[in-house]
C-alpha cells in the first residue's frame, strides 16, 4: 500500500508510507530555500517519490492534510513571505476596523493583487475570489487544491482524500511514537487553529484511536503568537525566543503579567472558558502591557503557559485513566511547557514526536488512511527521512578547495581525527547522512562543537548563527550517558529534542554551553548506535578524547535561513560564516590558519 501525504500549508511537507512505514518525509523549505514556505511542496514530493524509486500512477492512495484551507493566506504564501510589519499592518488594517467597529475592509482582496504577494504559490488559481461569495471560498480552494495534485501527480480524483486538521495531530502524535497499543492512552492535539477548532482529546488503545473532545477555546497559542509580535518578533516563527527569553525575568517583573494573563483564560474540566474575554488579542494586550518590560511579559506568558497546560493536562489523565500521554500541534513545539507536563505526577509516560507541528501532518494524515484501510502504522524508527547526498556531490562540491591554501581538504576522516579537532576547539558542521525531518538538527545537518567551553556560545552567535544572545543551545549526548548530564526519573524517550529537563551538576561543567545558561534545563538528543551510528561514532570518540560524552548540536543554517540540504548548501554556509570546518560525505574542509 503505498501512500502519499501532503500538507499544503506552512511549512508544506510531503510524506510516502509504504506498507504503513514512512519511508521519506521533507518539507519543500529545504529546496525552494524560503523558510516556512507554503508553497505547493513539488519538490518535496518528488524527493520522497524519488527515494523509494515509486512513480506517481504507482501511488494508491494521497492524503491531504487540513479540510479548510484559507485561500488568500495560502495563495500569498503568508506566514513565509509576511514581515513583521506586514503582520502589524494586518492587525491595523483588517482586524480592529473587524473587531473594534463592526466593518469588514477590502484589505485582503487588496493584499492578494499586492507586488510582493500576487505571483506566490504559482499552482493555484484563485480567480473565483473576485466573483464567489466568502462563505464559499473554502469549498471551491478544495476543489482546486485536489485539482492541483491531480494535475501534477496525473492521479485520479477518487485517490485523493482531504483529512481533518486535529486528527492528523492525534495520528501523528500516537502512531509515529513508539507505544504499547495494549495500554490506554490520552491523545492531545493544541495548536493555534485547524478546522474550526484548536485543541482535541483522543483515547488511543489497542490500536484505535477515539476522539472524545474538541473545542476552538484552547487559545493559548494565540495570545502567544501576537504577544510575540508585540514583543517585536515574527509570529509563527519566534516563539521560541519568547520561551528562551522567559527564564531570565525576575518575580516583581514577570508576577504583574501573569496576573493579568489568568484573568483572561482559563481551564474548564477538559475545556477553556473565557473569564475576562479580550476583544482582539493583540491591541487588548498591548494597552494592558504598556510599559512592562520585555522580559516580564516573556516570562509572564511563559509561565501562565504552563500554568493552563498543566492543569488541562491533568484533568485529561483524571478523566480518560489513560497511562500514557501522547502529544502534537504546535503548542507541542514548547519543550518548557513539555517538561512541566512530563513532571506531572499522574503523566508516567510521554511522548512528543519530532516536528510535532503542522508539517507532520503530512504523515498523520498517511497514517490516518492506512489505518483506515486496514493497513498497519508503524512507529518512526528515527527521524531521518529525508535527502542523503552522495560521495560523487560531496566531492563535486569541494573540487574548488584543493588548489585553494585558505583551505585544507582531508578526504575520508574518521570519527578520531574529527573528535580530535572538536577537543582543540574547532567549530564544525555536518551535511551527512539523510536529512532530519522537523526543526531540529539531529547531528546530520548540524553544527557541532565542545559543548564545556561557554565561550563557543558567542562564537557561534556572533560568528556563524547570528542569533540572538538569550538563546541556549542544545546537546547531543550518549544514550548511556543521559544519567550524567539530565533528570529524567521517568526514563522518558528523549531522541528528538522536543521535551527540556533539569540538567545535573555535570551538565552546568562539561555542557555549560549546550544547557539554559540561567534556568539550567537541557533539550537532549540522546544518541544510539542503533538510530545513528556514524554521529555515536564521533560523540564516542570526543568522549575518549575529552570524557564529556555529549556535543553542543544546533541546526547547520545562517539565521532566517532554512537548514542545508545538499553539500552545496552546506559549502556555502561554511565560506560565508565564521565555521572551522564542514563534513560531508568521505570528505572534510578545514579552514586554514
Amino acid at each position: 500500500m503505498l501512500i502519499l501525504g501532503i500538507h499544503d500549508g506552512h511549512d508544506a511537507t510531503a510524506a510516502l508510507l509504504i506498507d504503513g512505514r514512512v519511508v521519506a518525509c521533507a518539507s519543500n523549505e529545504r529546496w525552494s530555500r524560503l523558510k516556512n514556505d507554503g508553497s505547493f511542496p513539488c519538490q518535496a514530493i518528488d524527493h520522497v517519490l524519488s527515494v523509494a524509486n515509486i512513480r506517481p500512477h504507482e501511488i494508491d492512495m494521497v492524503a491531504l492534510s487540513t479540510k479548510s484551507r484559507d485561500p488568500i493566506r495560502t495563495k500569498t504564501n503568508r506566514i513565509a513571505c509576511f514581515k513583521k510589519e506586514d503582520f502589524i499592518r494586518e492587525m491595523h488594517e483588517y482586524w480592529r476596523p473587524l473587531l473594534y467597529e463592526n466593518t469588514e475592509t477590502d484589505y485582503w482582496r487588496r493584499l492578494i493583487e499586492e507586488p510582493a504577494f500576487k505571483d506566490n504559490n504559482k499552482l493555484y488559481d484563485v480567480g473565483f475570489l473576485k466573483t464567489a461569495p466568502k462563505k464559499k471560498w473554502a469549498e471551491l480552494f478544495n476543489e482546486e487544491r485536489i485539482r492541483v495534485i491531480v494535475d501534477y501527480l496525473g492521479v485520479s480524483r477518487e485517490k485523493v482524500s482531504i483529512i481533518d486538521h486535529h486528527t492528523t495531530h492525534a495520528y501523528y502524535a500516537y502512531f509515529a511514537s513508539p507505544r504499547d497499543y495494549s495500554r490506554k492512552s490520552a491523545i492531545v492535539t493544541a495548536d493555534g487553529w485547524g478546522d474550526g477548532c484548536n485543541a482535541t482529546v483522543s483515547i488511543g488503545e489497542n490500536g484505535v484511536v477515539r476522539e472524545i473532545h474538541r473545542t476552538p477555546m484552547c487559545n493559548i497559542a494565540r495570545i502567544y503568537r501576537w504577544i510575540t509580535l508585540l514583543l517585536g518578533m515574527r509570529p509563527h516563527e519566534h516563539e521560541y525566543k519568547v520561551m528562551g527569553l522567559a527564564p531570565y525575568s525576575k518575580k516583581y517583573i514577570y508576577e504583574p503579567v501573569y496576573n493579568i494573563l489568568k484573568e483572561t483564560l482559563v481551564v474548564d474540566g477538559l475545556d477553556f472558558k473565557w473569564n475576562e474575554k479580550p476583544q482582539d488579542m493583540y491591541f487588548y494586550f498591548r494597552k494592558k502591557f504598556e510599559g512592562f518590560r520585555f522580559d516580564g511579559i516573556a516570562c509572564g506568558l511563559q509561565l501562565w503557559l504552563e500554568d493552563l497546560l498543566t492543569e488541562w493536562m491533568t484533568n485529561i489523565m483524571a478523566h480518560t485513566s489513560a497511562q500514557a500521554l501522547y502529544y502534537s500541534g504546535g503548542l507541542s513545539l514548547n519543550i518548557k511547557a513539555n517538561k512541566a507536563i512530563s513532571e506531572l505526577s499522574s503523566v508516567r509516560d510521554f511522548h512528543v514526536p519530532p516536528g510535532s507541528g503542522d508539517a507532520s501532518t503530512a504523515i498523520g494524515a498517511a497514517y490516518f488512511l492506512s489505518v483506515k484501510s486496514g493497513s498497519k502504522a508503524f512507529p518512526l524508527e528515527n527521524a531521518y527521512l529525508g535527502y542523503e547526498p552522495t560521495r560523487e556531490e560531496a566531492a563535486k562540491a569541494t573540487e574548488t578547495f584543493k588548489n585553494d591554501p585558505a583551505y585544507r581538504v582531508i578526504d575520508s576522516p574518521d570519527a578520531d581525527l574529527l573528535a580530535s579537532l572538536l577537543a582543540d576547539g574547532k567549530v564544525l558542521a555536518r551535511c551527512v547522512g539523510r536529512m532530519e525531518f522537523g526543526p531540529r538538527a539531529l547531528g546530520n545537518r548540524s553544527i557541532i562543537c565542545d559543548p564545556s567551553k561557554y565561550e563557543n556560545i558567542r562564537v557561534i552567535n556572533e560568528k556563524i548563527k547570528l542569533r540572538d544572545f538569550w538563546m541556549p543551545f542544545t546537546p547531543s549526548i550518549l544514550h548511556e550517558r543521559a544519567r550524567d548530564y539530565i533528570l529524567n526519573p521517568k526514563g522518558l524517550f528523549s531522541h528528538y529534542m522536543t521535551i527540556a529537563f533539569s540538567g545535573t551538576q555535570l551538565a552546568r561543567r562539561e555542557l555549560a554551553a549546550a544547557i539554559h545558561p540561567y534556568d539550567f534545563t537541557v533539550r537532549p538528543q540522546l544518541v544510539t548506535s542503533e538510530i545513528n551510528g556514524e554521529y555515536y561514532s564521533l560523540i564516542k570518540a570526543f568522549e575518549r578524547k575529552t570524557g564529556i560524552g555529549a556535543l553542543l548540536n544546533t541546526s547547520f543554517n545562517l539565521h532566517g535561513e532554512p537548514i542545508v540540504c545538499t553539500p552545496g548548501e552546506a559549502v556555502e554556509t561554511f565560506k560565508n560564516s565564521g565555521l572551522d570546518g564542514v563534513i560531508l560525505p568521505d570528505v572534510a574542509v578545514l579552514k586554514s590558519g
